[in-house]
Parts: structure tokens; sequence; C-alpha cells
């Protein structure tokens, strides 16, 4: 068994802790245990993106991420000019 940690992409990043079994992917963990699709996020393990068929081990966070919508040094700069 492994114990691993889920950061949630909603606005709170709240956090979840889950124990699996040895051998689990992303893939397991996302369609049969928290019952999403999995083509609809990027997923990572301590900020770094991993394949689907990555196997999860003790202690990982899994996180999924947002596509950014903007780039940030661009937003700054218009923010600044408003100022």
């Amino acid at each position: 068994m492994i114990d691993i940690e889920i950061i949630n992409n909603n606005k709170d990043h709240k956090s979840q802790y889950l124990t699996l079994e040895k051998g689990t992917t992303i893939q397991e963990l996302v369609n049969n245990i928290l019952k999403l699709d999995a083509e609809h996020y990027k997923i990572g393990v301590y900020g770094k993106i991993q394949q689907l068929s990555y196997t999860l081990q003790d202690k990982d966070r899994v996180e999924f991420y947002d596509d950014i919508v903007a780039d940030p040094k661009i937003k700054r700069v218009k923010r600044a000019k408003n100022l």
C-alpha cells in the first residue's frame, strides 16, 4: 500500500489523502478512483507533468493543472500601465 496526496485544481486548493495499492498509475487513479476523465487535465507529481502511465510512488503529491489563459508577464505589464 502507498499513501499519496492529491491537490485539487479548484480555487480552495484543498488536499486529499488516499491510500492506494502499490502499482497504481495516474490513469487508474483519475479514471477509476476519482471518476474523472483524464483527457481533460494536465496532471503532475511534485510540479512535473507526468504521463498517465506513471506509476505512483509512496508519498507522491498528485497535482491537477489548469491551462494558462494569459501570460502572467503581459498581465503585469498591462496592470502597471493602468496605474
